[in-house]
């Protein structure tokens, strides 16, 4: 598995207009028809795993506009020209904007049901790279869209886009699930992208001391910890400040990590409310191993 590209684009706003969405339906549906019957429907999910494709598929189906708008605009069209074919072609689209990216693990587990797949390892697959790109690796952008393209062999495409509303532009993430190996070392086969200076990023080879740190931190009694942050003092010049630690969400998430007892890194990250905040905030005990800053 790997996540086979980004893509920067100019943040716009608005609607695509009625007579273009239902023109991107149609041509859409017939390019992915043509390609699964020609080729394999893993040919299908290859392609859209790949942000140079998936951005010239845009521009043939109508959205030549170098916007945010063509993530949402080309998988809306193509999630309701496409699914109900589904079961013919073998190709499924889930997820999407907003409330309807929070229904993707769902929507997943009734494809599960419908093919005979795993639906609760797609929907754990689901979770876990919308978690990579917007909790283990924190650079400025917060997703707001979370695609799931699956095919009824169980290969799949995720293509999720967060925000920067600072520099007003908005990231394109794509994952392919070929030669699956890990969700949280070295999963990208590249990122490109304007540098915008330090990120952390948890999932580069050299963070491994630094996960492995955060895994021992949460062990430790929340008692123990909140304690010691009670005392805490850092220069002016770090990126976390005492006035951007909530003690009662800290505590919250340190109880809830310990009772879990997470085995491993990609347990810690599912864990229902760890957030990009809160991994800034569990780490700070661990501040000199995290800070492994790559730059995009």
């Amino acid at each position: 598995m790997k996540r086979s590209g980004t893509a920067d684009l100019p943040l716009h706003y608005g609607h695509v207009p009625l007579w273009l969405a239902e023109r991107m339906s149609k041509l859409g549906l017939a390019i992915v028809e043509t390609i699964a019957m020609e080729f394999s429907t893993a040919e299908v999910i290859s392609k859209l795993s790949n942000p140079f494709w998936f951005q010239s598929f845009g521009a043939v189906m109508g959205m030549d506009w170098h916007s945010s708008g063509i993530t949402t605009s080309v998988l809306g069209a193509l999630k309701k020209s496409v699914n109900p074919h589904s079961k013919e072609l073998g190709i499924y689209i889930c997820g999407g904007k907003g409330k309807h990216s929070m229904a993707t693990p769902q929507e997943l587990l009734f494809v599960g049901e419908k093919t005979g797949l795993d639906g609760n390892n797609l929907a754990n697959c689901s979770r876990l790279t919308a978690k990579v790109d917007n909790t283990a690796i924190q650079d400025g952008f917060q997703l707001y869209q979370h695609n799931f393209i699956v095919d009824n062999k169980g290969q799949w495409a995720v293509i999720q886009q967060g925000m920067n509303p600072n520099s007003r532009t908005a990231r394109r993430y794509h994952w392919h699930s070929q030669d699956l190996k890990s969700f949280i070392n070295e999963p990208h086969t590249f990122i490109y992208g304007e540098n915008q200076g330090a990120i952390l990023n948890l999932t580069a080879n050299a963070a491994t001391k630094s996960r492995e740190g955060i895994l021992e931190l949460v062990k430790e009694s929340p008692v123990k910890i909140i304690k010691e942050m009670q005392h805490l003092s850092m220069p002016a010049h770090h990126d976390v400040r005492m006035e951007d630690v909530n003690m009662k969400r800290l505590g919250a998430m340190l109880w809830a990590t310990h009772e879990n007892k997470p085995e491993d890194f990609e347990e810690l990250l599912l864990l229902k409310g760890m957030g990009h905040k809160s991994f800034a905030v569990v780490g700070v005990g661990k501040r000199n191993n995290l800070r492994n800053s790559n730059t995009i």
